[in-house]
């Protein structure tokens, strides 16, 4: 990572708190530095030690899984939900906890199988209860095979079937999809803002 990413991650930790803060976080990204703002989100949630998802509806989890090897950040406390692989080209074998879904425009299904894992375990060494966040690479995805009705009713109750006490951060092009942005807002969400400066080049990660 290279000085404003480094800069970025302090600003991230001090506004996600340690523990990071429960609840919805709204972040307003340009779709081109979604995974490097990823990244360093991911950096800062894990450095605080506790275990969280990410879930995969945009890329296979190898690409994540990688971009944080290769950046030394430890990801073994982390479970990768990926809705994506099946449907790629990528073969790639990263060493990660990970399970897989039926595909993007079965999204509205997690909330079930996120319960489910809870109450019956699920194999991949990990207790959902003790999960301190959750995130989705592209949220924007989902509106490809999902109305944004059913994307937002997807949000709530993914809300509610985490809990009161995790942190799920979702980056949202505002440009792009202004709605879908003040919707969030409008269910409880917390706007976090970056300083422009910081997001001005691709940096750790790029799309």
């Amino acid at each position: 990572m290279n000085r404003k990413d480094l800069r970025l991650y302090q600003q991230i930790s001090e506004q996600l708190g340690r523990p990071p803060r429960p609840g919805l976080i709204v972040i307003d990204t340009r779709t081109t530095h979604f995974v490097r703002l990823e990244l360093v989100l991911l950096k800062a949630l894990l450095d605080t030690g506790r275990p969280g998802l990410f879930i995969s509806v945009d890329r296979p989890h190898q690409y994540m899984a990688h971009l944080l090897r290769m950046h030394g950040i430890d990801h073994r406390h982390m479970i990768f939900l990926d809705a994506v692989a099946r449907f790629s080209a990528d073969r790639k074998l990263i060493a990660a906890k990970v399970g897989f879904l039926q595909g993007p425009h079965n999204i509205d299904s997690l909330p079930a199988m996120l319960r489910q894992w809870s109450s019956q375990g699920n194999g991949l060494d990990i207790d959902m209860k003790q999960c301190a966040f959750a995130m989705i690479d592209n949220l924007s995805t989902l509106l490809s095979f999902n109305s944004e009705q059913v994307v937002l009713t997807f949000v709530q109750e993914f809300m509610n079937s985490m809990g009161d006490e995790v942190s799920v951060p979702l980056l949202v092009d505002r440009q792009r999809h202004p709605h879908l942005y003040q919707a969030l807002l409008g269910m409880g969400g917390m706007e976090m803002r970056l300083r422009t400066t910081d997001m001005a080049n691709e940096g750790a990660g790029g799309r």
